[in-house]
């Protein structure tokens, strides 16, 4: 029998069985909900993006025009005054944005984890509320999140033992095998071929989906990228079948295969990274926002306890180049400036904490790594969120954009408020240009 001939006759069983119809139309059911889902993500923060930058754009022209107009700041406000570098900054709308991948439908990851826009202002951190809900690592398999990923990872599996597990278990109940071995001679193409009816019909599938997805973000997707995602999805199913095979040829019935390959998916996708998780949690217990919240409510008020003196040296060891500077060359500290830079201190002492929590989260990060030999589907699903730009590392990166962007902002602060500089109209843009670099 060709193979051509055993996919025809497969495709009349796939057909005539109403269980595996209805699984297979649940499950492209369920594909095109996720990507709805996802493509409603993109889009809400592609409209939440774009209003930033309306408004930033709103809040800037209005300031102009308070230099236009010779005013220091609202009526309503009087202590406001934006010729002083300390509210001129302030002034100054800084945003550090992490743009939405275009293949972020196929893979939410741990997009609604983390916040994608910061405002820069002189109290920012890269752990503030607005930026972080948990510590989320990428270890996390389930979510809450019914996204395409989870969809590949965790359903497909299943739809697989539904649609082959009774290829050959059925022949083996009904006593037919041996009379199929006689007229096939050889079992094991025929059982291949079967197999490899529904890994083409499951991979046309989900490539499909894919495609759909690039298709539609067309202008600004990375084709590479869609493809690397579309080969992850494709190894992650040729897995599946290979177990499914060996399975099939030590068969004892449909009974047997079905147990043996339910038994498989608990192990690999609940059983292992359930019990790592647990492990990981256990070596690295999620509390380590104490720390920060220490430094903040306890460390920070010392601070601003210090003598003014005191205070001012810290800020120069930060900044040496302030020697050189109108207030650096002033034999006795002025309250005013050093008040209006002293969050610098502070800014240090935030990220020398922060760097001792990311340096935990790497090595919870790390102890899963480890295990990709023996724990795949963590594997799977951390490539796949990298690949679509929403796993941890993305969001690390996006941290460290932050934390650039709060220390050219506060570097600025320091340099100007020390130097009394006089803002004016132009010294404002140029603040705009040197935040915006």
């Amino acid at each position: 029998m060709s193979a051509l001939n055993i996919f025809l006759f497969e495709f009349k069983h796939f057909s005539r069985s109403r269980d595996k119809v209805l699984a297979y139309m649940f499950f492209v059911l369920a594909c095109i909900y996720a990507l709805y889902n996802g493509f409603s993500l993109y889009n809400k923060q592609q409209a939440t993006i774009s209003s930033i930058e309306q408004k930033k754009q709103e809040d800037i022209l209005k300031i102009k025009s308070w230099y236009d107009e010779g005013k220091k700041g609202p009526e309503d406000r009087p202590w406001i005054d934006i010729t002083n570098p300390s509210w001129a900054l302030w002034n100054a709308p800084t945003y550090t944005i992490k743009q939405p991948s275009p293949l972020l439908p196929l893979g939410i990851g741990q997009a609604e984890q983390y916040g994608f826009y910061k405002k820069i202002t002189n109290w920012s951190s890269t752990y503030d509320n607005d930026m972080v809900e948990e510590l989320a690592n990428p270890e996390r398999l389930v979510n809450g999140n019914i996204d395409f990923a989870f969809l590949i990872l965790f359903l497909l599996p299943l739809l697989w033992i539904i649609l082959t597990y009774n290829i050959n278990g059925f022949e083996i109940d009904s006593h037919f095998n041996k009379l199929i071995a006689i007229q096939i001679r050889n079992t094991k193409s025929w059982i291949l071929a079967r197999l490899m009816f529904y890994v083409l019909l499951l991979w046309l599938t989900v490539t499909i989906f894919m495609l759909v997805v690039g298709v539609i973000n067309g202008s600004v997707v990375s084709y590479s990228k869609l493809f690397s995602l579309i080969f992850l999805a494709t190894t992650y199913l040729l897995i599946w079948a290979l177990i499914s095979l060996v399975i099939i040829l030590k068969s004892k019935g449909s009974s047997f295969q079905a147990f043996t390959m339910i038994s498989v998916w608990l192990v690999f996708c609940v059983i292992i990274p359930g019990a790592l998780h647990l492990y990981a949690s256990i070596q690295y217990p999620p509390n380590l926002m104490t720390d920060y919240l220490d430094t903040n409510r306890k460390e920070a008020n010392e601070i601003y306890e210090l003598p003014l003196d005191t205070l001012a040296k810290r800020i120069v060891n930060l900044y040496p180049e302030l020697v050189k500077t109108q207030h650096g060359q002033d034999s006795v500290a002025d309250e005013l400036i050093v008040n209006n830079t002293v969050r610098a201190i502070n800014n240090q002492m935030n990220k020398k904490t922060i760097e001792k929590i990311e340096q935990e989260n790497e090595k919870k990060n790390e102890l899963i790594k480890t295990s990709y030999w023996f724990n795949p589907v963590s594997f799977f699903q951390n490539k796949w969120n990298s690949i679509t730009e929403t796993d941890y590392y993305a969001y690390k990166a996006y941290r460290k954009n932050v934390q650039k962007a709060i220390d050219k902002k506060m570097e600025l602060l320091v340099l100007e408020c020390w130097d009394k500089r006089k803002v004016d109209k132009s010294t404002y843009e140029n603040y705009l240009q040197l935040l915006t670099k």
